[in-house]
């Protein structure tokens, strides 16, 4: 498979596009951390905190388009447990006209090739709100199964929300290094 996106590193000057972001309210009610405000300011300390702090349990990644160096997204991997070999793929946040176009797909893929084979992972999970169909839909198409649904495991919009818990193995992972032809 011919990657139409690459990873790079964060950059202080992300963080503007990292605040447009923030402030997409659609995006907003379909992910699965809290929404609350945050200033240009509180983003740009957050970006340096990301790019100074060296955590060895968290990864982020700027998702540019091949060939250029401009983000227009980005997704990181988190809580990797290296005794244990699994991790979680925080998820992803990509510019709303990327949507629809297989730019998801992709990150997703890009990071199970990161994580199976750069970080020697043995599971991978993921998880996403019930009702958010499109992230579900791709993280099947990638490979994802699903383990379970988590209940009211986010408050989100007024309310609790049910979470769907996926993972791909390292097994499976190889079956889709192949289909893929990653």
């Amino acid at each position: 498979m011919e990657f139409r996106i690459n990873f790079r590193p964060l950059r202080l000057e992300d963080a503007s596009f990292i605040n447009k972001l923030r402030q997409e309210e659609d995006m907003e009610q379909l992910i699965g951390g809290a929404k609350r405000p945050v200033a240009y300011e509180r983003d740009l300390k957050w970006v340096e905190q990301l790019i100074l702090g060296d955590s060895q349990i968290s990864i982020y990644f700027a998702i540019t388009p091949s060939g250029s160096d401009e983000i227009v997204g980005y997704t990181s991997i988190s809580e990797i447990d290296y005794r244990n070999g699994t991790c979680f793929w925080s998820g992803i946040k990509i510019d709303a006209t990327k949507a629809g176009k297989g730019w998801g797909s992709e990150v997703a893929l890009k990071i199970l090739k990161f994580v199976f084979e750069e970080l020697r992972m043995e599971r991978c999970k993921a998880e996403c709100l019930e009702h958010h169909e499109v992230a579900l839909k791709m993280m099947l198409k990638v490979g994802y199964k699903q383990e379970g649904l988590m209940r009211n495991t986010v408050y989100k919009n007024g309310i609790h929300n049910n979470q769907w818990l996926l993972s791909v193995i390292r097994e499976e992972y190889l079956e889709l290094k192949q289909r893929f032809s990653l």
